[in-house]
């Protein structure tokens, strides 16, 4: 963290040397003319329709990072995860491929059923699972031959809806080309450190026209990864038991000391060993066909299909023996032999219809997208584990037992069986959008639009123990009878019907005022229904809700000034409105050791009296007020500033009452920040990029909200930043010299975990602090104008073991430890290219 700190520091104090020697670089060079540097990097200027017409980053009034396909191919991304991790102002927390969930500007998603930060491939809003227990995962698609990638900050909801209240993402693909045959093709090869095999990816692109007004363009994908996390399974009855073990006659009094140590599991005799159980695969195509009929009508239909499958989670055991991780590897130790494969499956198809009149052009976006994805979760050490309380109850009348507790694992070699789970997460959308945009060259310019969608969602998990008999149904506290420990079902459904409007106008050909509003109609249903011995009520009281509707309304405006300067430079106020639908929750009870105590410590009374938890949560929205400037002073220096404070009303809070999700309002939450992105030509073939990010967040959870620290929103990084120094040099006539050395930095979040010494008092869960990382990548390699590239990389130079996410699903981690997704180790490599 100190070396990060250091970095954007001297970068910083650089980026205000470089203001201040600016015009005597500029006076010398109108002093000495020499011969233009051919290997020049100055800034380019990147097409954006982030306002629904074409225009460059520099002549938008928004925050935007916006990245271009051949940038990204330079830099060799090949995930929306590792731009999100470089780019200020963006957050995010994964579990591997396809199980991301991006955050902007603090607008955590972490409560509610919404994600607060729009996705669109192209104009097809891909919106991810409403109540998956990793977020809101959006997929992850490799990022070859696309256009460009568009990270617009702050609310869009006026042009992009609800989910976009935190901001914008979009993916915008390369277009058919009637006007000739283009090809390509990219083959990277590396191996990680501590990695279990060879990576490997292999891209492929063809343009082909087959009339002058005809052309069809495919893309495809596949890459494999090894992992670097051990799968570690201990010999049967040999895996060590949590510590310290309550004396006998203890009682109810040691509820909750027991088990609070883990036992020495890098100690233990071992059965099997899989070394880089979190290898991943992934497969996809992308087609599209253009179509120009007329001069004026062009159709585009498109499909995009993509699998992948993650062998187990990119997560390590936080603590073994009480020792903290990574001394002792990056590894994951289990009683009992059970992968945990993540899955995901999507189809998208796309038709956009575009035609021009006389002033203005029409287009209709038409999407589909079905998505399933799943995981299977494992969770037998937690199960087993003493402070759980959930064993034991067969052949002891009271807790806790002598020891050995015949309920659990252990030395006696009576255990209680694996456990296991799987969720699966089907999510599909039908969407529409008619716009109209005008084309003139008048003094006010203009877009207009409806949009409707029909979004459905379900949460599945069917969670299986086979040894039942040795555990208690929580209903009855007797014997389980029945080997279903937890079986959910919940779908959830939304139409959204959408108008909007956004004009801008021209005072002058300096001041302009634009002025946008959106009214939304959501219709919302939700149900539940909780089966098994480990539910809420036990096996014999399922928990369903039966169908909830929960329907909202909303106008979002927008107002946004800019005025630009003789010189060039642009300042622009801009304050807009976010807003995202309510929605509905599970029925948990109100009574006994442990829904009775959180029900109490939540202050939403005494337990047992008749009170409920909620059982649905209002809509929350959010006011955004930005300040910020562009200019370009010089041709080879481009500046972008933006300062900004969000007030976010009736804050969406996810809750954990005895460990289950429960969605809640808080009163509100405040951040204010700011970002910077520098591009500069420094000469003789170096560039600069630099970006940086600061918010201060501060919440008010209201007087249901205890999970500490409980005015810090979860998943937020204060801090973020990215520096990249590049140098391009002319080396013959044929070839080019490239070279690039780039440092992200992500400072301390919070992730959700469960110790033991919250377990015993609200029992609700904690956030826990994800230390600050940064990412250090070098790459060096040759351009040939014949059209191949090869370029020799390593990425992650220094080998972080970053702390992405404390690892959260159904089957929780047991109090001792936590799992700690993490990111790639030092990756090397080559990376070959070809165009022709």
């Amino acid at each position: 963290m100190k070396c990060g700190i250091q970095i954007l520091a001297a970068t910083l104090l650089g980026g205000t040397a470089m203001f201040a020697i600016t015009q005597a670089q500029a006076q010398t060079q109108t002093q000495t003319q020499t011969v233009a540097d051919n290997s020049s990097t100055e800034p380019e200027e990147v097409i954006v329709t982030a306002t629904k017409r074409a225009t460059t980053v520099q002549k938008t009034p928004l925050s935007i990072a916006a990245i271009t396909g051949d940038d990204l191919q330079d830099r060799g991304i090949n995930s929306l995860a590792e731009l999100a991790q470089g780019t200020p102002g963006v957050s995010l927390k994964s579990e591997g491929p396809s199980q991301t969930e991006i955050e902007m500007r603090g607008m955590t998603s972490s409560g509610g059923n919404s994600a607060t930060v729009g996705f669109y491939l192209d104009d097809v809003p891909l919106t991810g699972p409403g109540n998956a227990q990793n977020g809101h995962p959006i997929i992850d698609p490799d990022l070859y031959d696309l256009n460009r990638v568009e990270m617009l900050r702050g609310p869009q909801g006026t042009l992009f809806g609800s989910g976009s209240m935190g901001g914008t993402v979009r993916l915008i693909t390369n277009q058919p080309d009637p006007t000739g045959f283009e090809s390509s093709a990219e083959v990277m090869a590396s191996g990680t450190d501590g990695g279990d095999g060879f990576n490997h990816k292999e891209n492929a692109m063809v343009n082909i026209p087959l009339a002058d007004n005809l052309a069809v363009r495919v893309v495809g994908t596949e890459s494999y990864t090894s992992g670097w996390i051990d799968r570690i399974v201990i010999a049967p009855g040999d895996f060590p038991q949590a510590t310290p073990i309550a004396p006998p006659g203890a009682g109810s009094s040691a509820l909750g000391v027991d088990g609070i140590e883990r036992g020495a599991v890098q100690d233990a005799p071992i059965a099997s060993q899989y070394p880089g159980s979190n290898a991943n695969s992934i497969y996809a195509l992308r087609a599209s066909a253009l179509w120009q009929p007329l001069a004026n009508l062009s159709i585009t239909p498109s499909f995009f299909y993509e699998t992948s499958r993650q062998n187990g989670p990119s997560a390590y055991d936080s603590i073994s023996n009480g020792t903290s991780i990574p001394s002792f590897g990056e590894a994951h130790y289990q009683p009992f032999d059970q992968p945990e494969a993540l899955k995901d499956r999507i189809t998208v198809y796309a038709l956009t219809v575009n035609y021009s009149f006389t002033d203005f052009d029409a287009t209709s976006s038409t999407g589909y997208f079905s998505r399933v994805s799943s995981q299977d979760q494992e969770a037998a050490e937690a199960f087993n584990n003493p402070s759980t309380a959930i064993t034991c109850f067969t052949t002891c009348a009271t807790y806790p037992a002598t020891s050995p507790y015949p309920g659990f694992y252990g030395g006696n070699g009576v255990g209680t069986g694996p456990q296991n789970g799987l969720e699966v997460d089907p999510t599909k959308q039908w969407s529409e959008e008619l716009r109209l945009t005008s084309t003139g060259d008048g003094p006010l310019t203009w877009v207009a639009g409806l949009y409707y969608s029909d979004y459905s969602s379900e949460w599945n998990f069917n969670g299986q123990t086979p040894d039942f008999a040795t555990f208690a149904d929580l209903g009855t506290f007797a014997p389980a009878t029945t080997s279903n420990w937890f079986v959910a079902k919940e779908p959830s459904y939304m139409a959204q019907y959408a108008v909007f409007v956004d004009a801008t106008y021209a005072v002058t050909d300096a001041l302009k005022v634009d002025l946008g509003l959106r009214g939304n109609r959501f219709v919302y249903r939700f149900s539940s229904c909780i089966s098994g011995w480990g539910s809420a009520l036990g096996a014999t009281a399922p928990s369903c809700t039966g169908i909830v509707p929960v329907d909202s309304s909303s106008f979002t405006p927008k107002l946004n000034i800019s005025y630009t300067f003789p010189s060039g430079v642009m300042v622009y106020a801009n304050a807009a409105e976010g807003f995202r639908p309510g929605g509905a929750n599970p029925i948990y009870p109100t009574c006994g050791p442990s829904w009775g105590a959180t029900y109490q410590a939540m202050g939403y009374g005494t337990a047992c009296t008749g009170g409920k938890f909620p059982s649905t949560y209002k809509p929350d929205s959010v006011w955004s007020y930005e300040a910020g400037e562009k200019a370009k002073p010089f041709d080879w220096l481009t500046l972008d500033s933006s300062i900004y404070f969000e007030q976010w009303r009736k804050i969406q809070l996810e809750a954990y009452p005895a460990d289950w999700a429960l969605n809640i309002n808080g009163n509100y939450a405040q951040i204010y920040g700011t970002d910077v992105d520098v591009s500069a030509d420094l000469g003789a073939g170096f560039g600069l990029q630099f970006g940086a990010g600061y918010l201060h967040e501060s919440l008010s959870g209201g007087p249901h909200w205890i999970l500490p620290p409980v005015h810090r929103l979860p998943d937020v990084a204060p801090e973020s930043g990215s520096i990249a120094l590049t140098y391009n040099k002319e080396l013959t006539a044929t070839y080019t010299l490239t070279a690039r050395i780039d440092n992200s930095y992500t400072g301390e979040r919070y992730s959700l975990g469960f110790p033991y010494t919250n377990e015993t008092t609200t029992d609700s869960g904690v956030y826990l602090p994800m230390r600050a990382y940064d990412l250090t990548n070098i790459r060096v390699g040759i351009q040939s104008s014949a059209g191949w590239t090869a370029a020799l990389f390593v990425d992650n130079l220094f080998n972080e073991h970053a702390e992405l996410e404390s690892m959260f699903t159904e089957n929780l981690p047991t109090t001792p430890f936590n799992r700690i997704e993490t990111n790639q180790p030092l990756t090397g490599g080559i990376d070959i290219s070809y165009s022709f």
